[in-house]
C-alpha cells in the first residue's frame, strides 16, 4: 500500500510550484500523445475509405465490407469491419470507440480550422470533440459556417458556441430548423437509472409543463398524507416513496391481466453457502440478500422462483435454433457479447455457434456464444475470428492479426510474441462453467467456423 511517506519519497526536493509545473508539463505531454493518435487516426480513416452509400456492399480484402458514416455530410464512409479493429486497438467500446473516431473524423474532414487549433496545442482535444458533437447533425454549409466563424476557438464558450450553432441551422438548413421546433416535443422523457449498491436508482425526466405540474402535486399530496398516518421521515424520503405508491397503484389495475410487481427469482448455489451478494439482472449491479428480501415483500408481488441452473450441464438439442433454456444458461455464462470491449447485453444479442452447426457443432451451451448483430456480421462474413479456450473465454484475431482475450474480467489486448504461449496454457486449464462438450478433449479449443 502506497503511503504518504512515499510519495513524498517521489519528489523530495520539489516545491508545490516544482508539483505544479510537473503536472503541467505532464498535461502538456498527453495533449500531445492525443494530437498523435488524432493523426495516426486521420491516416488510417484516408486508407480505409468506402465509396459506396451506407448499406450498398462492397467486396474489400475478399469479404463483403460496408461503408459507415461516424462523421457529418460530406466526411468520408470509412470501413466497419476495419473500424472495428481500429476501435478494438485503441481499446474502447464499441459504441463508445465509433463515436471517438467519427469526432476524429468530423474535426479533420469538416471542421480544419478546429482540428489546426488541435494541432497546433491551442485547444484541449476534449474540447473539440464537444465542438465536433454539436456540428455532426450539420449539413455541410452550417459546419463549414461554424468552422470559419470560430477564428479563435479558444475564446468561445459553450453558450456561444451553441447560439452560434442554431444561427448556422436557421441560416443554411431553415427546413430542419422548423422541424427541430415541431419535434420538441420528443425531448420529453423519463429515465429510471440503475441502481447503486444500496439499492437505490435516480431518476431524470423531462416532462410536459403541464404533466410536471400534475405529478409534483400528486406526490406532494402523498407524501403529506403519509406524514399524518404516522410517517415521520424527512419529506424528501416521503416523496420518493410516494412515487413508489403510485406506481404500484397503476400495477393493481391488472390492465393487461398481470397486475401488481412481478419478480423471477433464479437460485444460484455457490461453495459458500453464506454467500451475502444477489444480483439485480435488470439494473446490473449487486444488491444484498436483505433489499431482495425486502422487494418481495411488498404487498401484491407475485415471485417466480427458478429452478437452479448448473451451468456445466450438457443439454444439447438436434436442431439449428436455440431455446430459450438455452439463451437462459449462455447468458447466466456470459452476460455481454463476447466480442472485445463489447458491453451489449447477452439479451440483445444473437447466439454464434462456435463450431458451425453446419460442419458439426451442437446447438448446447458450450458451443454457443453471445454475439451482438453488428459483431456477429463480423465474424460471420470478415476474417474477424475467435477461439473458445474455456467457456466463457475467448480469444480474438483481428484482419491484422491483432489479440485480444475476452474473458469475465473483460477484454485485454495481448503481445504477439506472448500470446501464443499465453493462448496454450488458457487452454489447457479448466475454466469455469461447462466443459468443451461431449467428445472433446478436456480443456481444448474449438476453432472458429
Amino acid at each position: 500500500m502506497t503511503t504518504s511517506a512515499t510519495l513524498t519519497a517521489l519528489f523530495p526536493e520539489h516545491t508545490p510550484a516544482d508539483l505544479l509545473h510537473t503536472i503541467r508539463s505532464g498535461v502538456r505531454s498527453r495533449e500531445t500523445l492525443v494530437v498523435a493518435e488524432w493523426d495516426a487516426i486521420v491516416a488510417w480513416a484516408e486508407r480505409h475509405v468506402l465509396a459506396s452509400p451506407e448499406g450498398a456492399a462492397t467486396l474489400t480484402d475478399g469479404v463483403i465490407d460496408t461503408g459507415v458514416p461516424i462523421a457529418g455530410d460530406g466526411a468520408p464512409l470509412v470501413s466497419d469491419y476495419h473500424l472495428m479493429e481500429l476501435v478494438s486497438a485503441l481499446g474502447r467500446s464499441a459504441h463508445g470507440g465509433r463515436a471517438f473516431v467519427g469526432r476524429v473524423i468530423e474535426c479533420a474532414w469538416r471542421l480544419p480550422q478546429v482540428y489546426a487549433a488541435v494541432a497546433a496545442g491551442r485547444l484541449a482535444p476534449w474540447r473539440a470533440e464537444r465542438i465536433a458533437d454539436l456540428t455532426r447533425p450539420l449539413c455541410a454549409d452550417a459546419a463549414a459556417y461554424i468552422d470559419r466563424q470560430l477564428y479563435d476557438v479558444t475564446a468561445v464558450g459553450w453558450a456561444q458556441l451553441g447560439r452560434l450553432v442554431d444561427e448556422a441551422v436557421r441560416r443554411f438548413d431553415p427546413a430542419a430548423a422548423e422541424a427541430r421546433r415541431i419535434a420538441a416535443a420528443s425531448r420529453r422523457r423519463l429515465d429510471v437509472e440503475e441502481a447503486d449498491a444500496d439499492g437505490l436508482v435516480q431518476v431524470n425526466g423531462t416532462l410536459d409543463a403541464a404533466d410536471g405540474h400534475d405529478l409534483d402535486q400528486a406526490v406532494r399530496r402523498r407524501a403529506v398524507l403519509l406524514g399524518r398516518l404516522g410517517n415521520d421521515q424527512p419529506l424528501e424520503v416521503r416523496r420518493s416513496i410516494a412515487v413508489g405508491e403510485l406506481a404500484r397503484q397503476d400495477l393493481t389495475l391488472d390492465l393487461d391481466g398481470a397486475p401488481g410487481r412481478k419478480v423471477v427469482l433464479n437460485l444460484h448455489l455457490t461453495d459458500d453457502a453464506a454467500n451475502p451478494v444477489a444480483r439485480w439482472d435488470d439494473g446490473s449491479c449487486p444488491v444484498s440478500p436483505a433489499q431482495v428480501r425486502e422487494w418481495l415483500q411488498v404487498p401484491g408481488t407475485s415471485v417466480v422462483v427458478r429452478p437452479v441452473i448448473d451451468l456445466a450441464d450438457h443439454v444439447p438439442v438436434n436442431s439449428y435454433e436455440v431455446p430459450d433454456r438455452l439463451r437462459t444458461r449462455v447468458a447466466l455464462r456470459d452476460p455481454t457479447c463476447r466480442f472485445p470491449h463489447c458491453t451489449t447485453p447477452a439479451g440483445r444479442c444473437d447466439l454464434d455457434h462456435a463450431l458451425a452447426h453446419a460442419d458439426g457443432g451442437p446447438t448446447c451451451p458450450c458451443n454457443l456464444v453471445p454475439l451482438c448483430r453488428r459483431h456477429h456480421r463480423a465474424k460471420t462474413f470478415s476474417s474477424w475470428r475467435y477461439l473458445t479456450l474455456a467457456p466463457g473465454s475467448y480469444l480474438w484475431q483481428s484482419p491484422r492479426q491483432l489479440l485480444f482475450l475476452v474473458d469475465h474480467r473483460g477484454t485485454h489486448a495481448l503481445d504477439l510474441d506472448q500470446s501464443a504461449p499465453r493462448a496454450l496454457a488458457l487452454a489447457s486449464c479448466p475454466g469455469p462453467g461447462p466443459g468443451p462438450g461431449p467428445g472433446a478433449e478436456p480443456g481444448s479449443g474449438v476453432p472458429a467456423a
